[in-house]
Parts: structure tokens; sequence; C-alpha cells
């Protein structure tokens, strides 16, 4: 089987979840939980957002453990944790003592209403870096490779410097598979 083009199976933005960055975090819940809805079952459904500006551009991505992040307050005293991919290797003792350390979730969850209140999307979003784009044009070995590097669930698809489409793991792995035909 031919190797697919990254525009064959990327989400188009128009049929990606979206939200304005001039939006709270409570708004970005119920589009997510309102994308969980329209996909029912399905295996696939978007765990992010994709933050758009007045005019319409992407301009950002929220995921969900953005928001989760952004319920407590005292992980900013940790620094930047988008940065810190050594967190994963962390042994469960560690975590503790982190948790401890900078009095993380001592709050009941019933309170985070509370915290949601006046945070805006655009404070909490993730404004993509370089590594986090591929060409709709470029070839799947590209996108495997900026995925593995970088960790990344999903990359943004651009089209003459404009973003187009979300190229999530999922998708590529199953074009993999295809392209391989393992299938009996």
């Amino acid at each position: 089987m031919k190797t697919k083009a990254i525009k064959d199976i990327m989400v188009p933005v128009s049929d990606y979840a979206t939200v304005q960055e001039t939006a709270d975090l409570k708004e970005a819940l119920v589009a997510l939980e309102n994308e969980k809805r329209s996909y029912k079952d399905g295996p696939y459904r978007h765990r992010s957002l994709v933050v758009i500006d007045a005019n319409q551009h992407v301009v950002g991505r929220v995921s969900q453990i953005d928001i989760m992040r952004a319920l407590e307050p005292n992980y900013k005293n940790l620094g930047d944790t988008h940065r810190m991919g050594g967190l994963a290797r962390m042994t469960s003792a560690m975590l503790v003592t982190l948790r401890e350390e900078f009095q993380l979730w001592e709050r009941p969850v019933e309170s985070l209403p509370d915290v949601i209140a006046g945070q805006k999307v655009a404070d909490v979003m993730q404004v993509p870096s370089e590594g986090q784009f591929v060409r709709e044009t470029d070839t799947m070995n590209i996108a495997m490779h900026r995925i593995v590097m970088g960790q990344h669930h999903s990359l943004l698809v651009t089209r003459d410097k404009v973003i187009v489409g979300i190229l999530r793991s999922t998708d590529v792995f199953n074009a993999l598979y295809d392209m391989l035909e393992l299938a009996e």
C-alpha cells in the first residue's frame, strides 16, 4: 500500500472542537464535554481543543491536562511543567514528595468551580513550538519522527503557514498499520 499523505489522515480544523482564546475555563470544559458527547462511544475523541482568535486563526491548543493543571494554582511554583519530560520518570515517592512540598491538590474537588472562575483559556493554552508543526505535504516519516521525538499526541498541520488541521498520533498509527498490511 502506498504511503498516505498527511492531508488525507489529518483532522481538518473545521472538524475539530474549538474554543475562543477569550473564553474562560468553564467554556473550555463545556466544549470538551460537548465534543465527547458528539463521539458517543467512539474510540478516537479529541483530548484537546483548538484555540482560535477573533479572526478564526488557530493560536494554540488547550488539553485536558492543561485544564487540570490550571485547577491547581500551585503548579505554577514548579516552573514550566511542559518542559519537564522527566516528571514521567519519577518514582511514586518523588511524586508524593512534590505533592506535599508544593501543597498540590489539597483543596477538595468540589471547590474547583471557584478556581475556574475568571481563568481564561489564553492563560493556560499551549502556544505551539516549531517542532509541533508538520506541513500537509510532509511525509509520514517526518510526522512520525516529530511525534516520537517530541512525545506529542498530535501535531498541527500547515498549508502556506496557515494551520489547517490536526494530525493525531492515533491516526498516524492507524495509517502505519494499514501501510504495513499486517491485517489478516
